[in-house]
């Protein structure tokens, strides 16, 4: 069994996703196809390197990711095929691979020109369709891809770090109104180095402690913790934490360390 997942900013209102899948089931004999979200904001590729990031290692090896975010070939100018972690990822080189790893992917290569020339306008239906197709019956990348590498990591500071402070963003907003930030727990440790923190997430507004369970902190009461995946969420015990504490995709977060 061969298994695609696709991740958009298509919105569940457009038959683009539909029309992929269907190209897919018809030029892959044996494959299932999952959707992680098409729900991404459009153009975002903060956010979706983000949800991918977090999900793609729950899929076997060998799975094909389809990245169908801010797929403007003309404007990247490339094509690629990151391989990592027995993994592959078809995406424009808009920077969305250098946000996904904190390493450079095992393996990059980048589509011919003649194969993207012919591909028409929906990229993604018809090259990402094909160099799956490709993938998934064994073939050498070499027939369709040359080993290459990530022009564009214009994306690359997600975060800013210094010794007293990191600088973040909200990435992704979950359906219970948690608010995911782009801060893994060893790098938060890591500046912290034992210090007490402060965590402002609106203007003076701010957190000091991190708990381990949404339980710990009252009914009502807003909270930071790292979840499953080691990232940092600012939420609120049986409460809607980004809309009553006025947090949005894109909001920064300033963590400030001290000896005091």
């Amino acid at each position: 069994m061969n298994y695609i997942t696709l991740l958009s900013d298509y919105g569940n209102a457009s038959h683009y996703a539909a029309s992929i899948k269907g190209s897919l089931y018809k030029s892959i004999s044996e494959v299932q196809v999952i959707d992680i979200s098409h729900n991404i904001h459009t153009f975002d590729i903060l956010q979706a390197a983000f949800v991918l990031k977090n999900t793609y290692q729950n899929f076997p090896a060998g799975t094909i990711h389809f990245i169908c975010v801010d797929v403007n070939f003309h404007l990247y100018q490339q094509i690629i095929v990151a391989e990592h972690n027995g993994h592959y990822f078809l995406a424009a080189d808009n920077g969305i691979v250098n946000l996904m790893f904190d390493e450079i992917p095992a393996s990059v290569w980048v589509v011919k020109e003649e194969l993207v020339s012919q591909a028409g306008s929906f990229i993604e239906n018809g090259l990402f369709v094909q160099i799956a197709a490709h993938i998934s019956s064994k073939k050498p990348l070499e027939a369709i891809a040359q080993k290459g590498a990530i022009r564009n990591n214009s994306h690359s500071q997600a975060i800013e770090i210094s010794d007293n402070m990191i600088r973040a963003k909200v990435v992704f907003i979950d359906g219970f109104n948690n608010a995911f930030v782009n801060v893994s727990k060893p790098v938060f440790e890591h500046v912290r180095k034992g210090r007490k923190f402060k965590i402002y997430y609106h203007g003076k507004e701010y957190i000091d402690k991190i708990v381990s369970d949404y339980s710990q902190a009252k009914g009502g009461e807003d909270l930071a913790l790292f979840n499953h995946n080691d990232y940092m969420e600012i939420a609120m015990n049986r409460g809607q934490a980004s809309q009553l504490l006025g947090i949005k995709i894109g909001h920064n977060i300033i963590i400030e360390f001290s000896d005091k």
